[in-house]
């Protein structure tokens, strides 16, 4: 043994083996504890929600409770969700300089792409010779595709976050593995995946062509089988990759929790894959925002007056102060913006206020609903880029000093 140990020593002393194989894992590979964006438990509960969520949704797929578990989730999540980086942007005062120094970026772009929906939707038909319904669909055939793009940088955004934590020195090294994998994943195998299941918004709205039945009956699960072991392969290589260059067990984390996402676009059934989708992103996104409103409630706190370090919201509890009332204005705001929400199904608030939804619906309120649910979409995806935006170097150090604090 001792022989065997001393000549594969020295066979890695060449340097041409050196160039292949650059690292030893073995020894590189360590738990770094300064990697996490707060703490593991909390980390694993916001930001690595694709794992849990995932378990839950495999095992009690085709359960009628997991729709029950879903609803809750959409009421408490989903507004407040597409109001977190406008709270952020707006609501911080760590931001507030970042208002008047990018007044284009956090003011007046802002501004335009709300009154450019009200404007294309309300537009007189002789000045713009398009119907109505027209106009909407095109709005949600933007939404859609942007609304997909939004979440593969959702993804890429976090990986980044967890490379910038554990080594600043190879954030660029990764760039395009994390791209290739956020945008060829989340994004093209996804949609191709819905595609497959005729769960598509194109095939809904009868863009993209149904597959012939026969076709369907024999190709589809082996198409679909091919998928699952790819995303599993792809997978794969991003965590070695990920251990090879010891980028730290959060970012192997988040690699696995959306193969796993990924996986059940193509063995879930539509609507629970869309459940695991979108869960995932609004508890993320609220996490981040939870994270850096309390931290900037905090600093601001301890600047102006010492007292509240004794208050009833100290330390870790300074999150709730962000978290609960947008929770309860999501709660609130729900059943106005499902008037807007192209879904397949029952809208939830149909359920539980039936009369109040039947009287919003036959309103004359109805084309100003869908136009701010389209209008406050554009603006969640605009202005999130907009608050993490880590190439900006003003920007990067306002979010760095919330998120780490």
């Amino acid at each position: 043994m001792k022989i065997k140990t001393r000549f594969f020593k020295q066979l890695m002393s060449l340097p041409e083996l050196r160039n292949i194989f650059p690292h030893n894992p073995i020894q590189n590979v360590r738990l770094n504890t300064n990697c996490w964006v707060r703490s593991p438990t909390w980390d694993f509960f916001w930001l690595h929600s694709g794992l849990w969520l995932g378990l839950i949704i495999f095992a009690f797929s085709n359960q009628p409770a997991l729709e029950m578990f879903y609803m809750v989730g959409v009421f408490l999540f989903w507004i407040s969700h597409r109001f977190s980086s406008f709270y952020i942007a707006w609501g911080t005062c760590s931001y507030s300089s970042l208002r008047s120094s990018q007044p284009w970026r956090f003011v007046i772009l802002p501004v335009i792409i709300v009154l450019s929906v009200f404007v294309f939707l309300f537009l007189p038909e002789n000045a713009l010779p398009i119907s109505v319904p027209v106009r909407i669909f095109g709005l949600l055939m933007l939404d859609f595709f942007w609304g997909m793009h939004h979440f593969a940088a959702q993804h890429y955004g976090i990986l980044s976050l967890f490379r910038h934590r554990v080594n600043h020195s190879t954030t660029n090294s990764f760039q395009l593995t994390d791209r290739f994998f956020c945008w060829g994943t989340g994004f093209v195998l996804v949609l191709f995946a819905e595609l497959l299941h005729g769960a598509s918004f194109l095939q809904q709205e009868q863009i993209f062509p149904a597959m012939p039945f026969d076709w369907e009956i024999e190709f589809i699960p082996i198409i679909l089988n091919s998928g699952t072991i790819l995303v599993i392969g792809i997978t794969a290589i991003m965590i070695w990759d990920a251990l090879l260059h010891n980028s730290g067990l959060p970012r192997m984390l988040y690699i696995l929790g959306l193969g796993i996402m990924v996986t059940g676009a193509f063995q879930l059934h539509p609507f629970e894959f869309l459940m695991l989708w979108t869960l995932q992103h609004w508890i993320t996104a609220l996490g981040l925002t939870a994270q850096m409103g309390g931290n900037d409630i905090k600093i601001s706190m301890s600047v102006k007056n010492k007292l509240f370090k004794k208050s009833l919201f100290s330390g870790n509890q300074y999150q709730w102060i962000i978290l609960l009332p947008l929770c309860i204005i999501s709660v609130i705001l729900t059943p106005f913006f499902e008037i807007e929400a192209a879904s397949s199904g029952v809208r939830y608030s149909e359920l539980l206020f039936p009369t109040f939804m039947y009287w919003l619906e036959n309103s004359s309120w109805v084309p100003i609903l869908v136009g701010i649910g389209l209008a406050s979409g554009f603006l969640h995806y605009f202005m999130d880029r907009a608050v993490y935006r880590f190439s900006d170097s003003e920007i990067r150090m306002r979010a760095k000093k919330l998120l780490f604090s």
